[in-house]
């Protein structure tokens, strides 16, 4: 790539210009489109020569000479009238160097920044690990400063756009694939080998393709992978999890419908659904803490830590009973045998059953206090309905047996498959597995390896409005995760309508077309008003992004996946014939 730069204009001397923005009159020869990079050089009194790079957010062209409307036929078809055709762009200012903040003079020659200049005009000398984020307008791509990404110096990333046409999560699994591809490892650093990356399939089945070709993906897709630098091909390290089919009986298979082959099935025991609390994300709805119910949550919770003790030859499964009759039994540390008549709690089910000894005793006197504390009967009423909603709606994920805990260990990307599941399910499935991922980073108190955690519908799980153990969860990892190691890449078709400390916490933010109304809130402010209008047009594959390492958004794409995002894409190719070069067997005699 050639590092001189060619002149497509001048800046324009019958306007203002300023160190924000300038406009540009074109050459009769030339031309600038969108997102063009620009460099004017400029020399300055006592400071010598001041270069001012900038990129075009605006094209404008306009007869001069022309007062009526009408003039504009009397020059173009009928040439009674003179004039000149004038062509100019707006350009937004992203840096000048050295720092030395001039406005460029009228007049002063405006160049196409290329090689050198281009680089400069986009920070990427100044990146200490710039990671490819898209293709510019140039056909050259366009970085990010990872520092600002995986915790250095900032964290987390945020996605909104309309359902459908922003491609939020095509956008989230091409970031991810730069950020896991082997090309990459050196820039990445220490902490590529080991990453973790937990993705949830919340609609469709679109996400349990990932390490299968596309059949769709073609010459064009592959260019734009190599002006990358990236050999594209499915994700080579992905599990898939899934939760287990209803009334399954003995036989546990994924609820899925397109796949079943290299899907795992996960689940939870009663012992693990105790010892790590996730009776609190049966209560995720964010109306519950205006009442006393999560206080008696905590009190169950106490209790059942204390009272629960394991059954011998039913793995998972536990009983509820006197510490002070089984000595050394509590947090599961002893097996006892089941009494007769004994209730074992192996599901969720039977868990509520035997907290309605406790809390809605049927002789009708007053719930245990141990239990509850002192709250009116009817709040603990309420309590006890939402665990029953909850055993009917996640029941079967809480299962005796063997455990079949979501190992995020055993691949690079680990794929968990809620589609299936109703809301309260699936805000359970998250806030415990976000449990588990926060938690193991507080014990071991170190930053690598990372952990990306891909979530959609953030404004499902942290609203703006209310408050709960799923939000507050999302709140912290979005304020201390990145000193852990823990990343958050979220999506939503609104942002507006996410928790405001999660997105103001987010280093690098990412738009797809937007809806009109939406585009005009305070959520983006980050955007120019010109960035703002175009976002309500953008094509599929076209995104606006900005990061803390450019004062100006871009608008970049990105290319065709390489890996299947549904089943009718899969690259189905045919093995090998086994009868190939066999001859047809002989007709018999006569």
């Amino acid at each position: 790539m050639s590092d001189e730069s060619t002149q497509v204009g001048r800046v324009l001397g019958s306007q203002h210009s300023s160190t924000s923005a300038f406009r540009v009159v074109l050459d009769d020869d030339n031309f600038l489109q969108l997102d063009d990079l620009v460099v004017v050089r400029t020399q300055v009194p006592k400071a010598g020569e001041v270069r001012t790079y900038g990129v075009v957010t605006e094209a404008e062209a306009v007869y001069e000479g022309a007062s009526y409307e009408s003039d504009t036929h009397r020059i173009a078809e009928l040439g009674i009238m003179p004039a000149a055709k004038v062509r100019t762009a707006q350009v937004q200012v992203t840096r000048v160097d050295p720092e030395v903040w001039v406005s460029p003079d009228p007049g002063e020659t405006v160049e196409r920044a290329t090689g050198d200049e281009r680089a400069k005009a986009l920070y990427v000398d100044e990146m200490s690990r710039p990671l490819a984020i898209g293709i510019g307008r140039d056909e050259l791509p366009v970085h990010i400063d990872l520092d600002f990404f995986d915790g250095r110096k900032g964290g987390h990333m945020s996605i909104s756009g309309i359902s459908g046409v922003a491609t939020k999560t095509s956008f989230a699994l091409f970031f991810l694939r730069m950020l896991s591809a082997r090309e990459h490892a050196g820039l990445v650093g220490e902490g590529a080998a080991n990453m973790r990356v937990l993705v949830f399939n919340v609609k469709g089945e679109d996400l349990l393709w990932l390490d299968r070709a596309n059949s769709r993906f073609d010459d064009e897709a592959r260019e734009g992978w190599a002006a990358l630098g990236v050999e594209p091909t499915p994700f080579p390290s992905v599990a898939f999890w899934a939760p287990p089919k209803r009334r399954s009986g003995d036989v546990v298979v994924p609820d899925t419908g397109g796949r079943f082959d290299g899907i795992d099935v996960f689940s939870w025991t009663p012992r693990e659904f105790i010892d790590d609390d996730l009776m609190q994300f049966c209560f995720t709805d964010a109306n519950d803490a205006k009442n006393q119910i999560p206080f008696i949550r905590e009190r169950v919770q106490t209790q059942l830590k204390r009272f629960a003790v394991n059954v011998a030859g039913r793995p998972g499964a536990v009983v509820l009973r006197d510490p002070s009759q089984t000595p050394g039994a509590r947090w599961g540390a002893q097996e006892v045998p089941a009494g007769p008549g004994e209730p074992v709690i192996d599901d969720l089910a039977s868990l509520v059953t035997a907290l309605e000894v406790f809390l809605e005793p049927e002789d009708g006197s007053e719930p245990d206090q141990a239990w509850t504390g002192r709250v009116m009967p009817s709040t603990v009423s309420a309590f006890m309905r939402r665990l029953h909603a909850a055993a009917s709606r996640l029941g079967h994920l809480v299962r005796a047996g063997e455990s079949r805990r979501i190992d995020r260990g055993s691949a690079t990307v680990t794929v968990v498959a809620i589609q299936s599941l109703h809301e309260q399910g699936q805000r359970f499935v998250v806030g415990a597995l976000l449990n588990e991922t926060f938690r193991e980073k507080e014990e071991t108190g170190r930053r690598l390896p990372l952990s990306v955690i891909v979530l959609d519908e953030l404004n499902k799980y942290a609203p703006r409005e209310g408050s709960g153990p799923l939000k507050d969860m999302l709140i912290d990892i979005a304020q201390r995760g990145r000193s852990l190691g823990v990343l958050l890449v979220g999506a939503q078709q609104t942002a507006s309508r996410v928790a405001p400390e999660v997105l103001e916490n987010a280093a690098i933010r990412v738009s797809g077309r937007l809806d009109a109304a939406e585009a005009e809130r305070a959520e983006y402010g980050w955007m120019l008003p010109s960035t703002r209008a175009r976002a309500r047009v953008l094509k599929p594959g076209t995104m606006v992004i900005s990061q803390p390492a450019i004062p100006v958004p871009l608008v970049v794409t990105f290319p065709f996946p390489p890996w299947a995002t549904r089943k009718e894409e899969v690259d189905e190719a045919p093995g090998p014939d086994p009868f190939a070069g066999l001859q047809p067997p002989a007709p018999p005699p006569g």
